[in-house]
């Protein structure tokens, strides 16, 4: 039997392949009768899929499945109206004899496409060329300098948008160059804006408007979770704290070091404000140029993400997704018919 990658099953297929045993919910149905919801993952992809109660597999489901752990399954892959579902036809630990098949005892995490060294280098030489504040730039490599370990590997998101390891750096690179862009297009645009659009108190915005999300999440045999401080407090104010408490160390570390009030001021309003409304978790609306521009470059970040996924994950002869994503929307992927041919 072939052994593949989630991402590589098609149709109709069966095969062997290696996955986490990620999340286990227990639901009903309609007509009031329990199931399982279960998450399969690997590196490339997750597959979520019910065990019905009167399947042969809902008690070991329920009794012997461990959430965490890897196995390795024998199934029948379909593309149906609800997803893709997995018939099982055998299911057993992973064992230290399958690495030599391909598994991978470290597979699960889903991981972004960038490496995320690449992208923290990426990261530090875009801020370099465009933060002429010195106080600013230096704030900002202190933080991505002291914290490295926890940036390489935290996700931006618990499940919509750049949930994997790196998915942080892939997210705020992206933010980083749009708000750049963005930068560079109005003060060409509105030369007269008074005061001037500050590019440097925007970019250093852009890289630490999500710094918050490093003790906001934690890693977890599912992907990423919150953690009690990112229940309770949330990304968006952690974020202030870690600018005022590395602050406060190069005030007192680093005799040269100078950054004035109002830039201060500007930089915590663009994090505390990158989210915009109370409804998203922003304490304060966007009342700066910078806090604008930082809010939708991130927006359309997250946004484009989500909806690049859900094309994804649709079946390619379906012309719209269904409408069970974060989006709640049914997203176009193609005329299938015959209107689609060129014409005569």
């Amino acid at each position: 039997m072939s052994i593949l990658k989630l991402s590589q099953l098609t149709n109709g297929c069966e095969a062997d392949f290696f996955v986490l045993f990620a999340s286990r919910e227990q639901l009903l149905t309609q007509a009031k009768k329990p199931y399982w919801r279960v998450v399969f993952r690997d590196e490339t992809k997750e597959i979520i899929f019910p065990i019905w109660e009167n399947s042969p597999w809902a008690e070991p489901c329920r009794n012997d499945w461990q959430l965490g752990r890897h196995y390795k399954v024998r199934a029948s892959y379909r593309e149906t109206t609800y997803g893709p579902q997995l018939d099982i036809k055998r299911i057993r630990v992973t064992c230290d004899a399958d690495v030599a098949d391909g598994f991978d005892p470290e597979m699960g995490m889903i991981k972004s496409p960038f490496p995320p060294e690449d992208t923290f280098r990426e990261i530090m030489d875009i801020l370099e060329q465009n933060v002429a504040h010195p106080g600013l730039l230096r704030l900002t490599q202190h933080i991505f300098a002291k914290y490295r370990s926890e940036i390489l590997k935290s996700s931006a998101a618990k499940g919509n948008h750049h949930a994997s390891v790196g998915g942080f750096l892939e997210h705020t690179r992206n933010v980083l160059r749009t708000t750049i862009w963005l930068c560079d297009q109005y003060r060409t645009l509105l030369p007269s804006l008074d005061p001037p659009l500050d590019k440097g108190v925007a970019a250093a915005g852009a890289a630490l408007h999500d710094i918050g999300k490093l003790r906001e999440l934690r890693s977890c045999p599912g992907g990423f979770e919150y953690t009690p401080e990112g229940q309770l407090i949330g990304h968006i104010v952690l974020g202030r704290d870690y600018i005022r408490d590395e602050l406060a160390t190069l005030r007192e570390t680093e005799p040269d070091f100078h950054l004035d009030f109002e830039s201060q001021l500007r930089l915590e309003h663009v994090v505390l404000s990158h989210q915009r409304l109370p409804e998203w978790g922003s304490p304060k609306p966007n009342m700066t140029p910078e806090a604008l521009l930082v809010h939708y470059a991130d927006d359309i970040d997250a946004k484009f993400y989500i909806m690049a996924q859900i094309l994804k994950n649709t079946p390619e002869d379906s012309e719209f997704s269904d409408t069970k994503n974060s989006m709640r929307l049914a997203i176009f992927r193609g005329v299938n018919d015959s209107r689609n041919t060129e014409a005569r």
